[in-house]
């Protein structure tokens, strides 16, 4: 379909819906960003742009982990707490630090980025093997 542009004069717009006038395949269309704006998040800040060379089970566990990790920071987003918004204090050019769900991030990412969770898995036995984060290995054979 041809639809006139007031600045670029004419434009071809192609939509499966060939009733729709142009003015409505434009107003689609902007209904759809706000969903790609969070696939754009979810390749670029959450990593599963590298998701697809995974096995299917990985690729699920991937794909479970990552969005509990963003729906919670959404969350934490809309809550009203200090403790929140201390999370957003890293960016001292921000007028009056946001509490945003990206500044959230970047404040945890500030807090774990020293984590080797990566060195967790043991490719021998195919296992996530966290530390013993209780203290010495006796400490573990006690509460066993």
């Amino acid at each position: 379909m041809m639809g006139a542009h007031s600045i670029r004069g004419r434009a071809l717009l192609l939509s499966t819906d060939a009733k729709l006038t142009p003015e409505q395949i434009i107003e689609a269309y902007g209904e759809r960003w706000s969903i790609e704006s969070m696939f754009n998040q979810l390749k670029l800040s959450w990593g599963l742009k590298e998701a697809w060379q995974q096995t299917r089970q990985t690729l699920h566990r991937w794909v479970h982990l990552t969005l509990v990790g963003y729906g919670l920071i959404q969350l934490l987003g809309y809550l009203d707490d200090q403790t929140v918004r201390q999370l957003c204090c890293h960016s001292p050019w921000r007028k009056d630090n946001p509490t945003t769900a990206g500044q959230i991030r970047k404040g945890l990412l500030l807090i774990f980025h020293h984590v080797p969770v990566r060195q967790w898995w043991n490719r021998k036995c195919r296992q996530f093997e966290p530390p013993n984060w209780r203290g010495s290995e006796q400490d573990a054979a006690i509460s066993v």
